[in-house]
Order: structure tokens, then sequence, then C-alpha cells
């Protein structure tokens, strides 16, 4: 891991400026007095008078805003630095989504005397992540998370368990797809190839997801409930980890395109493999519904990407009309973790 550049450290700095409040009248009056020439010393204390300001302090939001802006770009190797530089608790707190779940997942990070991960920290992030989003996370979403375990010695990335089965993964079974593509069985049926694209049908008529993928990609596509726009993502299996595309497409061709983070692997020194599920956000039902009764389905709040590999587990968060990246997570700091 390469050491942290000028403008990291500069970040550094800023980040624990802002989250360090300025002492009270108080805990200066009860500095110890600097002695002449003693190096490293404090300064002097100064008599607070009654009629002063107190010193000015960065606003812990100013911080919060910061680490957002990093983790929204993924930028594993500074948000480390930050979060270390940060009061966690504190960030906790924060109106920062992204932020806030980072925050609590460093904050419960732990693990065992066998180095299994501990069990509170899996459940502390799984509820942070339901009331963030509105529901639950994917079952095997907080099953693969539950599997990490310690570093190895000398390693600073945590190890995970993909659950790979001779047919699927710990999310379940991938099947055949067109043009030699590996699937879900759930859109195995709907799933149609040319000689040069793929095609998704719907009731309302084709969707073209365009030209062909290579050869063993897995095809990911969701939609939102009574919608015809598609979410579709397509990634190499055996590449484990890596950045890839997420296309909301309809009838009428692309609307957007954005990039999944994911883990973020930067290296990959064999065969890895990589677990993703597109979900997209709804709104809760409201309470007064009558039961029966027909009512258009609420557009969507988000498109979630949950991710997991054998290092790492992540999530993104786009908006659903622009593809704008509106929520990042990840376990491991986008493979940045140092410790």
């Amino acid at each position: 891991m390469t050491s942290p550049n000028a403008a990291t450290l500069a970040l550094v700095a800023l980040l624990a400026a802002a989250c360090t409040t300025a002492p009270s009248a108080g805990e200066v009056a009860a500095q110890p007095a600097a002695q002449p020439g003693e190096r490293g010393a404090p300064p002097m204390p100064t008599t607070a008078r009654g009629d002063e300001e107190p010193a000015a302090s960065t606003p812990p939001a100013d911080a919060a805003a910061t680490l957002e802006a990093l983790a929204l770009r993924c930028d594993g190797s500074a948000l480390a630095a930050g979060l270390a530089a940060s009061d966690l608790q504190a960030l906790r707190a924060s109106d920062a989504p992204s932020v806030r779940l980072l925050a609590t997942w460093e904050g419960l990070r732990a693990f065992s005397d066998d180095g299994s991960i501990d069990g509170a920290a899996v459940t502390g992030l799984a509820d942070a992540v339901t009331a963030q989003l509105g529901q639950a996370p994917p079952r095997w979403w907080i099953e693969h998370l539950a599997s990490a375990r310690r570093p190895a010695d000398g390693a600073s990335i945590s190890a995970y368990d993909v659950g790979l089965t001779k047919t699927g993964d710990r999310r379940g079974e991938l099947v055949d797809g067109p043009a030699k593509t590996r699937v879900r069985p759930a859109i195995a049926s709907v799933l149609t190839a040319s000689d040069d694209a793929l095609a998704y049908d719907l009731s309302a008529g084709r969707v073209e997801l365009g030209p062909l993928p290579d050869p063993g990609s897995v095809v990911e596509v969701a939609r939102a409930r009574g919608a015809s726009t598609l979410y579709v993502a397509t990634y190499d299996l055996g590449g484990g980890g890596f950045r890839f595309p997420l296309r909301a497409l309809t009838r009428d061709g692309q609307r957007w395109q954005a990039e999944v983070c994911g883990p973020d692997r930067t290296v990959l020194g064999g065969v890895g493999s990589m677990i993703a599920e597109i979900v997209v956000l709804h709104p809760p039902q409201p309470a007064d519904a009558a039961p029966g009764v027909m009512r258009p389905p609420p557009p969507a709040t988000g498109v979630a990407v949950f991710t997991a590999e054998t290092h790492g587990a992540a999530l993104d968060v786009f908006d659903p009309e622009s593809g704008a990246r509106t929520l990042a997570w990840s376990s491991e700091l986008w493979f940045a973790r140092r410790g």
C-alpha cells in the first residue's frame, strides 16, 4: 500500500481541526505554564475575560461533508486517513448518509478470539442500512458480511467466504443465459440474444440491452414495480471486486450510465469471484392502504447495488432519474484499509 500523498496529509490535518473543538476557558486556565526555552511546552495560559468571544471551531458538519464527498467518489485512501482523524461517534449522528454508515461500521468492526467478525458489528450495520434505505438489505449480503475473518498476519484486508458451489454462490444458483452469459434463474426466460446484441422481453415490448458481453459474464437486471425502465449491470464473474457499469434502459434507449465501485479491487492475484444484486428501492406502503384497492406504485427512490467478493462487501445507491451516486459504503474502505 502506498503512503499518503501530500494532499491526503493535508486532508487529515483539515479533518483533525474540523473535529476538534476549542478548549473552554477553564481548560485553558488549567494548562501548566510554559517554561522558557522548553521544546514542546504548552503555551502560557491566558486569563479568559467574560466579554471575549470563545475561539471559533470548524463545525463537525464541515468534516462530514468533506468525508461524504470522498465516499461518493469511492476514494478509499483519503477516506481511510480522514476517518482515522475523526470522531466516529459524532459522525454517526451526522446528516451525511455514507459517512453515517462508514462510521457505524468502523466503530463496531471487531473480531472474536477465533478470528470471526463480531456478530454485533454485523447486526449493527444491517440495522443502519435498513434505517437508511427503508428496507432490509438482502439476506445473502448480510451472511457474506458475517463470514468475514480477521486479516491474516501482514495483511490489512479481511477475508470473506462467497459460498461458491458447483452451480452458484451464496446468493443462489447461476444458470446459462443467452450468448454464453450467466444469469439468475428469475430472468433466464426473458433474456434473448441476436447475432450481436442482448435484449429483455417486457410485456409492453422488447428492450435492447446492448452488445453481447464477453462469454461467462454475469448479467443482472432489475426494474421498479410497474415501471418499464430496466437497470442493467454486467460484470466478469471470475474477476471479482472490480468496478463495473450500471445502465438505465428503456425501449427508447439508454437514459444514463453510472459506475458501480463495489469493493473496488485494484489487484487480482488469481481467480476471484463476485456477487452482485440490483435492488430498486421504493417508499413504504401507506399505513392506511386499503386491502384490495389498486393504486399506482410509487416512484422508485433509489437503485441500490449490493456487491460482495472474497475481500469485501460494498453498497452503491444511485438516483433512479439521473444516475448520480447518492450513497457509498465499503467494508474494507474500497480496498484501502490499513488495519
